[in-house]
């Protein structure tokens, strides 16, 4: 129990790590500044990390072809995706609402005659498709997100000045928030069997208060079966069909749902001391529902107004089709696993369980 408690305080130790940089308030700011099609593409790499994190670490070999079985196994998993230098920053068109300052700033850099009253409550007023480039979530905290304008004839001043031509401006309140190379997670996992072939998983975690992120938790299940405890003849090695799904919450910001169906395959060598090399093949997906609370200013008959709004829209992880490689190994009710997931995301997984 000793030892279990200790891997436990490590699990929580690898979840906190994971949003030690996500600093709620300051995620809050920055999306609360953004409308969706900016947001969509700030916050894309994390989408993808948690999802292939979540679709990662679910088995360590195929359950053997047995009519009736006792395993039991209890695993703490630790994953880490990987991000490339590309999800550090993003770009992309879409739509834009300039704050008061912002459409000062614009009008200024195509001529400081244009920066009229007027003009500034129009171009608050307007939801302009431009050009918006920079940092992403896990971009560099130096790096402002930019906006490119295509101009607006309709906006002139005294003398034929009018927006013309493009502009770009940078927008302080939109940088990187956390300079991440390696997304990690970590999970708590039963596994029970063996049932005709046949085993199930689940995965959980107690609900965690992360200062400043707010409430994490999830819960998984998943099944795996080995088909061949149907067949006359024995094969040389485990195989099995298997899905798995897994839900996770991140305070009042991140709901992600994950799902994957693969084949299995592994060999074990050995007895009480063993080791069991295996791959798995699969095709996963995932949803990431985003919700925040969006803030802009538009004036009615000169006076300006607040509108807060709440945007919620959702994310697909860019993960489809994954092959992992690992092994696991076996010092009699002791087993370490290691893997590799080779994916649009890449993930490695490591494990420790105790298992009958």
């Amino acid at each position: 129990m000793k030892r279990f408690n200790t891997l436990f305080t490590i699990t929580v130790a690898v979840i906190v790590f994971s949003f030690t940089g996500l600093n709620a308030q300051n995620l809050d700011e920055t999306l609360g500044g953004l409308a969706q099609d900016a947001a969509t593409a700030y916050v894309q790499p994390i989408v993808n990390g948690f999802s292939s994190n979540l679709n990662s670490g679910w088995f360590n070999r195929a359950p053997e072809a047995t009519k009736f079985g006792f395993d039991l196994e209890v695993k703490i998993i630790g994953a880490g995706s990987f991000f490339g230098d590309d999800a550090k920053t993003f770009s992309t068109n879409g739509q834009f609402k300039f704050t008061t300052d912002q459409a000062t700033q614009l009008l200024k850099k195509y001529d400081p005659a244009l920066a009229t009253s007027s003009n500034i409550q129009y171009v608050v007023n307007q939801n302009y498709t431009v050009g918006l480039s920079g940092p992403t979530i896990i971009g560099s905290q130096d790096e402002k997100l930019l906006v490119t304008f295509p101009g607006d004839p309709n906006v002139t001043a005294s003398g034929g000045i009018s927006m013309t031509g493009t502009e770009t401006i940078e927008i302080d309140e939109v940088t990187g928030l956390v300079d991440l190379p390696v997304l990690p997670m970590g999970a708590i996992q039963l596994g029970v069997g063996t049932v005709y072939g046949t085993t199930a998983s689940f995965r959980w975690f107690p609900t965690l208060d992360i200062t400043d992120v707010g409430e994490f938790s999830f819960f998984g299940f998943g099944l795996m079966h080995n088909p061949t405890i149907w067949f006359d003849a024995p094969i040389p090695l485990d195989v099995a069909v298997g899905f798995f799904t897994q839900t996770m919450k991140v305070g009042d910001i991140f709901n992600s749902t994950s799902t994957q169906f693969g084949l299995f395959a592994s060999k074990t060598f050995g007895a009480v001391i063993s080791v069991t090399p295996y791959l798995g093949l699969t095709t996963e997906s995932a949803t990431t529902t985003l919700k925040y609370d969006y803030s802009y200013t538009t004036y009615v008959s000169g006076v300006p107004v607040t509108v807060d709004d709440v945007i919620e829209f959702e994310l697909e992880g860019e993960n489809s089709v994954g092959l992992t490689l690992g092994a696991n190994f076996k010092l009699a009710i002791l087993n370490i696993s290691v893997d590799y997931k080779m994916a649009n995301t890449n993930t490695a997984t490591a494990a420790l369980s105790f298992g009958f």
